[in-house]
């Protein structure tokens, strides 16, 4: 026995497929738009079945995040597609949307930017005191039931500035994300690189990092893993810009380039190739940017020895940050050592781990150090480099 569904982006059917019951994955799709197809057109007809299922499963509360198995054992849910396909897949950051027999649901009708949504799934599994409800698969639609990542967090309206903000706590004993958050988006947007504004807040005597909804009703978000599926691009730097410069993306490069270079700076682990991407224009398809960086809890050590001497890894283009920044000249964008130390107090004013706190510092005040060789020996190397150029033009001797 099998369930039938249409992908569709706004008001444009994508792709009909099939759900088997049993096995609760897809087992037929059938491509009917190209333009906005989230899997490869090229691909074989069982490559598109693979891609589409683990497009879905990408779609759904991934089971590493903390309260799942509560939920997973009271709701008597073995796949967590079955609550997201049941609240239609919608999300707050792209235009797709999943429909079901009898098929007649309308995107003005449907859409979260627009309409009322629940947030009861995200309070059950951001906070485990909170009693389970019987009517969660009848509720509301609920961006929580598609939001990735690993930690506890909640999607969340604000009546008072008609925004909607993504509420996201800590993780282990030291609960350091939050703050992690808010110290890159300091330092990012200090040294005039495009991120996503974060601050703390704390809620019911927990500290959470806040930060406003990214997309809207006009602008959608793809990640640079769904930018890969589609077009089968290999995960490499020169595969990714080479497509962003054949979509017209102006100023891709730099973009890329600082997003490098912040990943070194906040030591962050997790620039996974879920956690950043484009901007699209929900309407033309149109690349717009790059993403205004997110999602930088996993940085500055987190839950981790602090380790100055070891470089953080990386998984977006080499495997640490320092090896990426192969691909930039750091002088370029960053012509002086940015205030590290100083926004890392602002940062961490609040928490209040005193020790952990502490050695973080210390280790930062090492960090700008490196930092300013970095910057100098790249623009002293790069000083050379036109000298030699020049020299070797055979224009040394003066004016001809």
């Amino acid at each position: 026995m099998e369930k039938e569904y249409i992908l569709k982006h706004r008001n444009t059917d994508v792709a009909e497929f099939r759900i088997d019951i049993e096995t609760e994955n897809v087992d037929y799709v059938n491509i009917l738009d190209n333009k906005f197809s989230p899997v490869n057109i090229k691909a074989s007809e069982g490559g598109k079945i693979v891609s589409l299922n683990n497009w879905l499963i990408n779609r759904c509360i991934p089971s590493s995040r903390e309260g799942i198995e509560r939920l997973k054992k009271e709701y008597n849910i073995n796949d967590l597609k079955i609550i997201m396909l049941s609240k239609y897949g919608l999300s707050l950051s792209d235009h797709f949307w999943i429909d079901r027999k009898p098929f007649n649901k309308k995107w003005e009708n449907i859409n979260l930017f627009e309409n009322r949504y629940s947030d009861v799934m995200g309070k059950i599994l951001f906070d485990p005191k909170l009693k389970l409800v019987s009517d969660i698969k009848g509720s509301l639609y609920d961006p929580n039931t598609s939001t990735g990542g690993r930690l506890k967090k909640f999607w969340q309206y604000n009546e008072k500035s008609n925004l909607n903000y993504l509420i996201k706590g800590g993780s282990g004993e030291r609960k350091q994300e939050p703050f992690n958050e808010y110290f890159a988006s300091l330092l990012i947007n200090s040294i005039n690189f495009k991120c996503t504004p974060y601050h703390v807040e704390n809620i019911g005597n927990e500290w959470v990092s806040v930060c406003p909804c990214i997309a809207d009703k006009n602008i959608e978000m793809i990640s640079a893993d769904d930018v890969r599926r589609r077009y089968g691009i290999g995960k490499t730097y020169e595969a990714l810009l080479k497509l962003g410069n054949e979509k017209v993306c102006l100023g891709f490069k730099d973009q890329l380039n600082m997003m490098i270079i912040a990943d070194y700076l906040i030591e962050n682990t997790d620039r996974h190739w879920d956690n950043f991407g484009i901007l699209r224009d929900g309407e033309t398809g149109a690349w717009i940017s790059t993403i205004p960086l997110f999602d930088n809890g996993y940085s500055l050590w987190n839950n981790d020895f602090v380790d100055i001497s070891k470089t953080s890894d990386s998984q977006s283009f080499e495997e640490t940050n320092e090896d990426c920044l192969k691909y930039v000249n750091i002088s370029k964008y960053i012509k002086k050592t940015p205030n590290i130390v100083e926004i890392f107090d602002i940062a961490f004013e609040k928490y209040e781990n005193a020790d952990r706190k502490n050695d973080i510092r210390k280790a930062l005040i090492i960090k700008e150090r490196e930092v300013m060789e970095k910057i100098n020996s790249a623009f002293l190397n790069n000083e050379l480099s036109i000298k030699n150029n020049f020299e070797n033009s055979g224009t040394s001797g003066g004016i001809k």
